[in-house]
């Protein structure tokens, strides 16, 4: 465990485990927000991800290819979203919860959630959009933030499944 993110452990096989542990929402969105801060000062070649983009009558679909081994901290979403993983096994945490999931998982997220997660295999992830946006650029504006100040009034109120 790294005493500086809590968060990312080990269990007693060696795997990755996104640990919540029931801390406080503030405490665990800082640190996902610190986790991703230090993913981006890292030295070292920054990993570039195929991501495939999709528009049909009014949605977005956006599938992330994430390799086996991959810790990635997502943007904060600005409007909800379906979520669903195409294929492989992914742990995902956000500041209510973590838990792990395969292919064929499909929820959804609220609005101010930023997502922490750990591709345990290879996996494409899916994130469906409502929006009348067609280009990336529009979209990308539309749909997510840097920052939870960014937000506005948007209160973050959990993933369901």
């Amino acid at each position: 465990m790294n005493p500086a993110f809590p968060s990312i452990r080990t269990d007693d096989a060696g795997e990755v485990v996104l640990w919540h542990g029931g801390r406080p929402r503030e405490t665990v969105r800082a640190e996902i927000l610190a986790i991703k801060d230090h993913l981006m000062t890292m030295d070292g070649e920054k990993l570039e991800m195929q991501v495939d983009h999709v528009f049909v009558d009014g949605m977005y679909m956006r599938r992330l290819h994430i390799p086996a081994g991959t810790l990635l901290v997502g943007k904060i979403h600005r409007k909800d979203c379906i979520n669903a993983v195409e294929s492989g096994d992914i742990s995902v945490m956000t500041e209510f919860g973590s838990r792990r999931v395969q292919a064929g998982f499909i929820g959804s997220s609220r609005a101010g959630i930023c997502k922490l997660g750990y591709a345990h295999v290879d996996t494409i992830f899916v994130n469906v959009f409502r929006t009348a946006e067609t280009s990336i650029e529009a979209v990308e504006r539309e749909i997510a933030c840097e920052s939870f100040e960014d937000l506005g009034v948007v209160e973050s109120i959990g993933v369901t499944s």
